[in-house]
């Protein structure tokens, strides 16, 4: 009886190493492509990333007037006019060193503008919140005439499974710069933001990062794919050429 048992495990073991060999193969085929995919297209965003920086890094251009809205490289510019003080823009969840705050937009109307209606947003920095969720920031942007200088920024659109609900006037408390939406209720207004080179207002911190995403961080993300792949492709072929040996 016992005899019988062992023969039988063994058998199951002698047949189970082959077939455990090509499970591990295919498997190891079907991620080879996966992996080299996941590498390339981590360089490629490397590229992208630093295109990206040499065009924020190259671009002197300083202008004293808005440019075309199709134009999307990250242009300096130099505006006066004034902010339009019955509504502010806070946008929730912004974390500087790990603090949650806001930061604070609000409509400019550049005086050289002919149009009435013509509005540009402008992101005065950032301000730490409160730790009870219904105090907002007292925040008041400059009176008067207003000398500013930053670079225009496309902002990017992510997911919001509930749109905010916005009162007409005050500080409104947003997600996200839904550009749409805003021009909807500020009509005419140029489709992007101004992040200011210098601060207007001192209990705010200006300053943001270029890309959330350095390109030698995809780089390196791009060097342990291809490495996941090498070691798979060595795999194979030892398994190869294993079987060859075991056919011999």
């Amino acid at each position: 009886m016992s005899r019988t048992v062992v023969m039988r495990i063994s058998l199951s073991k002698v047949q189970g190493i082959p077939l455990s060999k090509w499970v591990i193969a295919t498997l190891a085929l079907l991620l080879i492509p996966l992996l080299l995919w996941l590498g390339i297209w981590q360089l490629q965003r490397a590229d992208e990333k630093q295109q990206l920086l040499d065009r924020w890094n190259t671009t002197g251009t300083n202008l004293t007037a808005l440019p075309e809205p199709r134009n999307q490289a990250p242009l300096g510019v130099s505006l006066t006019g004034r902010f339009v003080n019955d509504v502010i823009y806070l946008l929730d969840n912004r974390t500087r060193e790990g603090r949650p705050g806001y930061e604070v937009v609000a409509p400019f109307k550049p005086d050289y503008q002919t149009q009435e209606d013509q509005l540009v947003l402008v992101n005065l920095g950032w301000i730490v919140a409160s730790q009870y969720r219904d105090r907002l920031p007292d925040i008041h942007p400059p009176r008067g005439v207003v000398n500013l200088s930053g670079r225009l920024v496309t902002p990017s659109q992510t997911v919001q499974l509930h749109p905010d609900i916005w009162q007409q006037s005050g500080q409104v408390r947003i997600q996200q710069l839904d550009m749409v939406r805003l021009a909807r209720r500020h009509p005419g207004l140029y489709p992007a933001v101004i992040r200011l080179d210098k601060p207007l207002l001192s209990e705010l911190r200006i300053g943001w990062p270029v890309v959330n995403m350095l390109p030698e961080r995809h780089i390196g993300y791009a060097v342990q794919w291809f490495g996941l792949a090498i070691v798979l492709i060595g795999g194979c072929i030892w398994l190869i050429w294993h079987r060859k040996q075991e056919v011999l």
